[in-house]
């Protein structure tokens, strides 16, 4: 089999307030959306999706709701510069994120930081700019 699109899904407690975090950090609402159990958002540069579906909806029971320790997979999102990077990290702060790695170099030397969304759900922010 080759898959023509691959996208995510996620469990959330509320569809809209996970809309109104991922809309204040700036990203792509999945256009067109009438479902008010779905949140929806485009990522990166190939528009990858990612459904975050409120708890009771119908693919509710293929997904567990966001773990705060651990988590199955954590996304990357890549950034162009230390700017942006800040940028990002201040608007998760004020769109109640939660940031569990503060902004700075790590061990290889990337500049980035790491977030929980409102349900748990993590990300991992990184300007690779000795790639660069």
């Amino acid at each position: 089999m080759k898959a023509k699109k691959i996208w995510a899904n996620f469990s959330v407690k509320d569809a809209k307030r996970t809309n109104q975090f991922y809309t204040q950090l700036g990203f792509t609402p999945n256009k067109p959306n009438t479902d008010p159990k779905l949140a929806s958002f485009l990522f990166g540069d190939d528009d990858f999706v990612i459904h975050f579906f409120e708890q009771g909806s119908k693919i509710d029971e293929y997904l567990t709701p966001g773990s705060k320790t651990t988590n199955e997979i954590i996304f990357t999102l890549s950034a162009e510069t230390e700017a942006e990077v800040n940028e990002l990290a201040e608007k998760v702060k004020n769109a109640g994120g939660n940031i569990f790695h503060e902004v700075g170099r790590d061990e290889t030397n990337y500049y980035g930081f790491a977030f929980a969304d409102p349900d748990g759900h993590k990300f991992n922010v990184l300007l690779m700019d000795k790639w660069m």
